[in-house]
């Protein structure tokens, strides 16, 4: 095995909100995981534009802390800043 091999490219944060609205932009966090696994496998790793990255939990608490997910207990939806465009 090459132990010089890149990192996985992760996640963008806004493709798991794009992900949520697709969803009708509210479940349980259980079930945006779910879908998260189904979407972009069980081993995505997020991140944002920055560089930094996130295992799931982490980027659920980072995009609630900049107001673009509301997490309320078992339950997410979208929050009120939007999204960024993407890349």
């Amino acid at each position: 095995m090459d132990s010089l091999a890149a990192p996985p490219e992760p996640v963008f944060g806004h493709e798991l909100i794009s992900l949520l609205a697709r969803m009708g932009g509210r479940a349980t966090v259980e079930t945006l995981r779910q879908a998260a696994h189904r979407a972009f496998g069980p081993a995505a790793v997020y991140g944002n534009c920055h560089g930094d990255r996130f295992s799931f939990e982490e980027v659920l608490a980072f995009l609630a802390s900049r107001g673009k997910l509301a997490v309320t207990g078992d339950d997410v939806s979208l929050g009120a800043v939007p999204a960024c465009d993407g890349h």
